[in-house]
This record gives structure tokens, C-alpha cells and sequence, in this order.
């Protein structure tokens, strides 16, 4: 069966992304994080920072998403209702976009709160990954998990 991400390369070589918007996150910035990176204080019920190690397309402001999940479990997605109102490639750039094939710092603020399931992310910068305590979580819209469950229900199909 193939992983996430080589879904995720198929749909990037097919185009896929061009129109269709979606974040990964690794780990969440804690309250000792913002002073390193120079970053204001934050409603922590309704807004996080986070780390995004790549994407395939632009990360903008004011994108919007309505799913999460989990890349070890991407058919356990939740609804969600968030956009993003900060990117930074680096310390103190005020760009406002991290380009294709970089990463850097988002902040996403939640119509509603930030979800439990971001608990899975590492809670700090120092932290060590823990691939049993910790995970990676995808925001993006329904269409593309539409697409990706779509494409790990063939793969699945196809070993049995």
C-alpha cells in the first residue's frame, strides 16, 4: 500500500495541487518558541503557530481550510473551520508567503477553537519527535481528501 506522502507526489506530478490548497504541520510553537522567533502572543483557544516543513504550492495568507487529519489515519479527517493569518519564512520577514518547496512558521486561527486532535503534534520546538506519541496533521479542504481517501481506496483494492 503506498504512504501519504507518495499520494501526495502522485497528485502533485498530476497538477492536483495547482488549484487545490493544503498545509502540513509537524509540531506547534509553545509560549517559549514566540520569543525566539519574535512572534506576538496568542489566543492559544483559537490560534496556534506551527511549523510547516514543505508544500507544494505557496502558503498565503488567508487560506482557508475546512479538514484536518491525521497522516497516520486520514480517514479518521475532522471538520474544522480555520484560515491562516500569518507565514513566515524566516525570522522577522513580513512577506506574507512561504514559497513552493520551503518551509517556515504559519499561524492558523479557528472559527470555532484548535481542535484536540493538533494535541498529537509536537508541543515544542525542543521537543524530540516521538513517532508513537507524536504525528503530523494535514489542513486542507474536503476535495482533497476527497481525492486522497479516492486514491487509498484504489491502492487498497489493488493488493487484494
Amino acid at each position: 500500500m503506498k504512504t501519504i506522502g507518495q499520494i501526495f507526489n502522485e497528485l502533485n506530478d498530476e497538477g492536483f495541487f495547482n488549484k487545490h490548497d493544503y498545509i502540513g504541520i509537524d509540531s506547534m510553537l509553545s509560549v517559549n518558541d514566540f520569543s525566539k522567533y519574535k512572534l506576538s502572543s496568542v489566543n492559544s483557544n483559537k490560534c496556534f503557530y506551527g511549523f510547516n516543513i514543505r508544500n507544494f504550492n505557496d502558503i498565503v495568507l488567508n487560506k482557508k481550510f475546512n479538514i484536518v487529519f491525521d497522516i497516520k489515519n486520514p480517514e479518521d479527517y475532522q471538520k474544522t473551520n480555520c484560515e491562516i493569518d500569518f507565514v513566515s519564512l524566516k525570522r522577522d520577514d513580513t512577506i506574507g508567503v512561504i514559497p513552493k518547496g520551503y518551509g517556515g512558521i504559519v499561524r492558523l486561527k479557528f472559527n470555532d477553537k484548535v481542535p484536540e486532535i493538533t494535541k498529537v503534534l509536537k508541543q515544542d520546538e525542543e521537543e524530540k519527535f516521538d513517532k508513537e506519541k507524536h504525528s503530523y496533521l494535514y489542513f486542507t479542504t474536503q476535495e482533497v481528501i476527497d481525492k486522497i481517501l479516492g486514491e487509498l481506496d484504489k491502492k487498497e483494492n489493488q493488493i487484494s
